[in-house]
């Protein structure tokens, strides 16, 4: 009677959506979460019982830093992948079985809905979508379309691309961690967002902006400049210091645009390659009052405009309904199956 969560490993934002969602279903539910994702990260944000399996169903895309996809390692990754699914096609039916699963969800790989079950995906965007820009790709394109094809119900979170080969969708909303305002010291505060794969930012020329402290969870090289401060992942829940800074400065990417437009922090950014859900994004940080886009050259040299930042607490916070519905809709769902 159990519902399996897939959930891509490709950075922290498709686990950040799905706790948000997982760790409110009702405790009678058996969870079975497959990731790449790091297990700390699962276990910190959820407190209901769930087990983890450490596994991979997808690739994403393979890159050399936070904002440049290798395209041609992508493909042949992708080719190996999918050639390993189809090995363990017949095994992981079986596994399903003997754990009683009634509901499949996926953020984003396309092989478990492809497995008989009833299935749900749960997404802004699918590498269809993001492959579909790749110059070569256009049969592993259609391939994964027809296999997106056969979710039982596709729910979009907002910030969404258009995925028209989803026959069954519904619109959710935006999911988002939600943060506390807490107070971190005197004067004017950013958190850079560095992500997975760092970001080759001139950390020594923070210190020219004297008024500000800079807050970080990923060590740049050293020596650090004096005004930024490296803090660890368990110093405060990542929502918590979203919503405490007077913005955030990072690539745009989909957990970390909901927690601050969630929050109302101001999110400054620069351009995307090669992410065809950039588009998206920017579009929703443009149409806020909180979107501050920069020039690629402006922004990962450091010439951060700071002083057209907005005051703390006068940028419009979204709401965030999306979990709360998707939860409700995987209940439904999951209620169906067992009957």
């Amino acid at each position: 009677m159990a519902i399996v969560a897939y959930v891509s490993g490709h950075g922290l934002g498709h686990s950040a959506r799905e706790v948000t969602i997982l760790r409110d279903l009702p405790p009678e539910i058996p969870l079975y979460i497959k990731t790449a994702a790091p297990e700390w990260f699962w276990n910190a944000e959820v407190k209901r019982p769930f087990t983890l399996i450490p596994e991979s169903f997808d690739v994403g895309c393979l890159q050399t830093d936070s904002m440049t996809v290798d395209i041609a390692a992508t493909k042949a990754a992708w080719s190996e992948r999918q050639r390993r699914n189809e090995a363990r096609r017949n095994d992981e039916r079986a596994w399903l079985e003997s754990i009683g699963a009634r509901l499949v969800l996926t953020d984003v790989a396309s092989f478990p809905l492809t497995l008989g079950l009833p299935s749900v995906c749960v997404a802004n965007f699918t590498w269809a979508d993001i492959y579909a820009e790749y110059p070569g790709f256009a049969a592993i394109v259609a391939q994964l379309e027809a296999e997106y094809a056969q979710a039982t119900l596709m729910l979009e979170t907002g910030l969404a691309l258009p995925m028209p080969y989803f026959p069954r969708r519904e619109s959710v909303g935006l999911v988002a961690r939600v943060g506390k305002l807490q107070v971190l010291g005197a004067g004017r505060s950013a958190l850079i967002y560095a992500g997975s794969w760092g970001m080759p930012f001139p950390w020594a020329s923070l210190e020219r902006s004297t008024d500000w402290t800079f807050y970080t969870l990923t060590p740049p090289p050293e020596p650090w400049p004096r005004n930024l401060v490296v803090l660890s992942r368990e110093a405060l829940p990542h929502e918590d210091l979203v919503a405490s800074v007077d913005c955030v400065i990072s690539k745009a990417g989909y957990g970390l645009v909901g927690e601050c437009m969630a929050a109302g922090t101001p999110l400054l950014y620069g351009p995307r390659s090669g992410f065809a859900e950039f588009a998206a994004l920017d579009a929703a940080l443009l149409a806020w009052d909180g979107g501050l886009r920069l020039e690629s050259e402006a922004f990962l040299s450091a010439a951060w405009p700071l002083e057209q930042v907005p005051p703390k607490g006068s940028v419009t916070r979204l709401p965030a309904p999306g979990a709360v519905r998707v939860v409700e809709r995987l209940v439904a769902l999951w209620q169906a199956a067992s009957a």
